[in-house]
């Protein structure tokens, strides 16, 4: 396709992303619908969640988002923050608003409490992509998990959870910072993926060109 349309980028197509794969506009092309499921337990501390709702935010500004409720290519977002079984705080649902991106990320409230990973992946299966006539995601759309966590959390009803992933055909990402982290909740979490999961010693080593351009391209 880049043969094609763009023999000669830099004289035939001055203003398409041809020139190389960092330039690629992202998630081009086809529907994507990126749900942010955020750990907010006493272990995250102040400072990570701030890094985290930057990182949600230049997620946002990074993709070509939808042009209206209609529109069936580009991405979508959602974020929720999961405490304890039954404490979730949904920043918004899957939306291409870009206000209601910017404005629910700031209004997000710190939970700083315990953490069930597995009651926040069954709560967003059934109510951020929906079921049956109530279904929310697009048809054709990829579905992808993106969890922000140490895995250090209640894994009650977690492998109910990820088979129920399973089901939903979702892909799976993880990001998850220093070394105190639970290895074997964060493997299943990604359903045993090793290269879905991204460390850094801190989780503002998420923000570096580095890791973020890699994690766009990996959802993308």
């Amino acid at each position: 396709m880049e043969t094609v349309l763009c023999p000669d980028p830099v004289i035939k197509c001055p203003d398409l992303p041809c020139k190389a794969e960092q330039y690629v506009a992202p998630c081009v092309g086809r529907p994507v619908d990126l749900v942010f499921l955020l750990d907010g337990s006493e272990r995250l501390g102040m400072d990570n969640f701030q890094h985290i709702r930057e990182f949600v935010q230049k997620v946002a500004d990074r993709l070509v988002l939808a042009k209206n409720k209609n529109d069936q290519m580009w991405s979508r977002l959602a974020l929720i923050e999961f405490g304890k079984e039954n404490e979730l705080r949904v920043a918004f649902n899957l939306t291409h608003n870009r206000e209601v991106v910017a404005a629910g990320i700031t209004a997000l409230p710190y939970l700083d409490s315990s953490s069930a990973v597995g009651a926040a992946i069954t709560y967003s299966i059934d109510h951020i992509l929906g079921k049956g006539r109530s279904r929310k995601t697009r048809r054709g759309a990829e579905i992808s998990f993106v969890f922000i966590t140490d895995g250090v959390t209640d894994s009650s009803s977690l492998d109910e959870a990820v088979s129920a992933m399973r089901r939903e055909q979702i892909i799976s990402t993880v990001i998850a910072t220093g070394s105190d982290v639970d290895n074997d909740i964060l493997n299943k979490l990604v359903m045993n993926d090793q290269e879905a999961i991204f460390k850094g010693e801190k989780l503002s080593d998420m923000l570096q060109p580095s890791l973020f351009d890699r994690f766009i391209q990996w959802v993308c």
